[in-house]
C-alpha cells in the first residue's frame, strides 16, 4: 500500500523509464491541436496574403502617383497657356491698330500660333453658332437680324487645350429681331 505522504513527495524516476519516458508523453496529443506542418502552412499563407496586399498597395500607389504627376503637369501647362493667351491677344490688337503691314509682327504672330498648336492649344470660331455657356461668355445681349441665342460677334477668341476649354470666347448674343416681336 502507498502512503499518502508519498503521493505529495517527488517521485524518483524508475530505472525502467529512464530518459525516454520523459520525452514521450503517456497520452496522445489532443485532436484539436495542429501539427508543426499545419502551423508552418498557416504562417506561410498569412505571409503570402500580406505580400499580395502589399504588392497591390504598391501598384495602386504607383498608378496614383502617375495620375498626380499628369494632373500637375497639365495644370501647369494650362496656367502657362492662359498667360500666353494674353500675349496673343495683345499681339492681335497691335496688328489691328497698326494695320497688317508689319511683316515682323505677322511673323511673330504665326510663330506664336505654331507654338500654341504644338502644345495642343487652339482657338475656335464662335460667330454664327448657337450660344453655348460652356464655350462662350456673353458680354452683351443685343437685338439683331439673327435668331435669338445666336452669337452675333466675337469680341475675344476662345481657346481649347486638347478639347478642354481653357478660356471661353467673349461674345455678343442676339436677342432676335425686336420689331418682329413687337408686332406679335
Amino acid at each position: 500500500m502507498i502512503n499518502s505522504a508519498d503521493e505529495g513527495a517527488p517521485q524518483e524516476p524508475r530505472e525502467d523509464q529512464g530518459e525516454v519516458g520523459e520525452l514521450i508523453p503517456e497520452e496522445s496529443p489532443p485532436q484539436d491541436e495542429r501539427t508543426p506542418l499545419e502551423i508552418l502552412q498557416g504562417e506561410y499563407d498569412d505571409l503570402h496574403n500580406r505580400y499580395l496586399r502589399l504588392a497591390a498597395d504598391f501598384e495602386n500607389f504607383r498608378k496614383r502617383s502617375a495620375r498626380d504627376i499628369e494632373s500637375r503637369t497639365s495644370s501647369a501647362i494650362e496656367r502657362f497657356a492662359k498667360d500666353m493667351l494674353e500675349v496673343a491677344d495683345s499681339l492681335e490688337r497691335a496688328l489691328v491698330a497698326e494695320g497688317s503691314e508689319h511683316e515682323g509682327m505677322n511673323q511673330i504672330k504665326k510663330l506664336l500660333e505654331n507654338v500654341l498648336d504644338r502644345q495642343g492649344i487652339g482657338s475656335y470660331e464662335s460667330s454664327g453658332e448657337k450660344f453655348d455657356p460652356t464655350r462662350h461668355e456673353a458680354i452683351a445681349y443685343v437685338p439683331s437680324e439673327k435668331d435669338e441665342g445666336i452669337v452675333c460677334d466675337e469680341v475675344c477668341k476662345g481657346y481649347c487645350l486638347n478639347s478642354k476649354v481653357i478660356r471661353p470666347a467673349k461674345v455678343t448674343v442676339s436677342r432676335g429681331n425686336e420689331s418682329e416681336q413687337s408686332k406679335e
